[in-house]
């Protein structure tokens, strides 16, 4: 048999080897932090009273709750409010734990 034809008939399984290894290789990759993804809402301390809340809209407009700041990369750095709110990067999520720059 030349080898063409041999590599070829072993295609299939050399194909399901290499989707197993990326199932494995992917199924191994420890969990995202949240907050780190532009679009991510992440969730409050439970029994934190802000955690119902599911936008920034809604978080802002409760005085009692803070917006949790964006720990993903940026080019600039976020600027906050003295709620936590980002100017220019998306705010993640809503507490009612202060940030550290308003609790100074």
């Amino acid at each position: 048999m030349n080898p063409k034809a041999i590599f070829l008939s072993r295609s299939p399984l050399v194909l399901v080897a290499l989707m197993l290894v990326a199932v494995l290789a992917l199924a191994q990759t420890p969990p995202q932090i949240c907050g780190t993804a532009p679009n991510d809402w992440c969730a409050a301390p439970p029994g934190d009273p802000c955690g119902h809340h599911r936008n920034v809209v809604a978080c802002r407009a409760d005085p009692a709750c803070y917006g949790i700041p964006y720990r993903g990369e940026s080019v600039l750095a976020c600027r906050l409010d003295a709620r936590g709110f980002a100017l220019n990067c998306p705010t993640v999520g809503c507490t009612s734990i202060a940030p550290k720059a308003a609790r100074q």
